[in-house]
């Protein structure tokens, strides 16, 4: 089993990470404090569950489930940010492909670890 940190989804989502922190920094104070840190703490949230599901055998479905979810949550929170003008698009493009490399790996992940347990 390869290391969570060797992971292309795990480096999609640091590098996910990296970017919602420089984007927090730059919110209006407004948003800093209650927006930026829900990106944070989804971004942070994602990566915990990829360290789960790297390391478990059994729930690993419903980790990775869990991991889709908040996808999903931080997916629409950028949306929204972008859609207030918060960042300039070149900013959500680059965090929405990000997002998206995570999303296809967590899918299939979970995918084929359905289709493990099935047969």
């Amino acid at each position: 089993m390869a290391q969570s940190e060797d992971l292309p989804i795990f480096k999609a989502a640091y590098d996910l990470l990296e970017k919602v922190i420089d984007l927090s920094k730059e919110l209006p104070r407004l948003f800093r404090y209650s927006i930026g840190k829900r990106l944070t703490d989804l971004c942070l949230d994602l990566l915990g569950h990829i360290y789960r599901a790297n390391m478990s055998v059994e729930g690993r479905a419903q980790v990775l489930t869990d991991l889709l979810i908040d996808y999903r949550q931080l997916q629409m929170l950028l949306r929204v940010c972008y859609r207030q003008k918060l960042f300039s698009s070149g900013r959500y493009a680059e965090m929405i492909s990000l997002l998206d490399t995570i999303g296809r790996q967590a899918t299939g992940w979970r995918n084929k670890t359905l289709n493990e347990k099935e047969t």
